[in-house]
């Protein structure tokens, strides 16, 4: 018994002389190491509170560019999180753990790998919608016609695009789509034409038609004091008319204005044509019977 509590201590005495060691030897490698850990810490402080100047200087530079508020804070956001790593790998150097980095880094690969696929579709719609963010060609308060829908950009944010429709609905069109497909904007002129087709019988005096369609759209522009561009087209020979389109410029592209300056062209030239008993016909179908 004496043998075996004799050989318990000395095993007792071993370990406790190995962990001595072991602590005496990281106390002289954080000794040695000292300088390096206080300049680690250094550059990693000074590059958070840089990375934080940065987004401010990003921010205020977006916002002199007319970026979204959202588009702004976010881009803000990323470029600190990148000067944070970036000295976060100047600190790790500094430590001589550029192995234990590489294996975070490599970690991290993954995991984004994971995330990404799971998040495809979203990070589909956040990355078309910073570029739409950079995009001078659709702005706040534009109106365009995407995707089946026409309104007001109410907002751009890095999800959805936010329409407001001409019956004051809202509509919400992912970033994705706006991207991907054909987009018209009547905010890019200055201008918009409006069109009016109509038809006349085939009895009625085709130059004279003409004309009284030109003076009439003419003198609603003038009472109006706008100046206007007009031109004037024989279409087809129809079933039951000859058909014609008058065209004409409005200083507005919105689609109210459109739709206002053609009503009243549309009731200012069925005036005219009753006035100059013009036959504006209904479809007619003529059946020849044999005797």
């Amino acid at each position: 018994n004496y043998t075996m509590e004799k050989t318990i201590v000395s095993d007792y005495i071993s370990i406790i002389e190995v962990f001595t060691n072991k602590i005496k030897v990281w106390t002289n490698m954080f000794i040695d190491k000292t300088p390096n850990i206080v300049i680690a810490i250094l550059v990693f402080m000074i590059g958070f509170y840089f990375s934080r100047f940065i987004k401010k200087i990003v921010i205020r530079i977006l916002e002199k560019r007319d970026v979204k508020p959202s588009s702004r804070i976010m881009l803000g956001n990323l470029i600190s999180v990148l000067v944070v790593i970036t000295f976060f790998m100047f600190s790790l150097n500094i430590l001589e753990l550029e192995n234990m980095f590489k294996t975070i880094l490599a970690g991290a690969g993954v995991a984004g790998l994971a995330v990404g696929l799971a998040l495809q579709g979203t990070l589909s719609n956040t990355f078309s919608g910073i570029i739409l963010s950079f995009s001078k060609n659709i702005r706040i308060g534009h109106q365009i016609e995407t995707n089946g829908y026409t309104g007001v950009i109410e907002d751009i944010n890095l999800r959805t695009i936010k329409l407001k429709t001409g019956d004051g609905n809202y509509v919400s069109i992912p970033n994705k789509l706006i991207i991907d497909n054909p987009m018209k904007n009547y905010s890019e002129s200055k201008t918009a034409t409006v069109q009016i087709a109509c038809g006349i019988g085939y009895e009625s005096d085709l130059e004279r038609v003409k004309q009284l369609s030109i003076e009439t759209i003419q003198e609603m522009m003038n009472k109006k004091n706008l100046s206007t561009s007009i031109s004037f087209y024989f279409t087809e020979f129809a079933d039951s008319s000859i058909n014609f389109s008058i065209y004409f410029t409005i200083p507005s592209t919105k689609i109210s204005e459109s739709l206002y300056y053609k009503s009243e062209g549309i009731m200012a030239i069925k005036k005219c044509f009753d006035i100059n008993h013009i036959n504006i016909p209904f479809p007619i179908r003529t059946i020849q019977m044999d005797k």
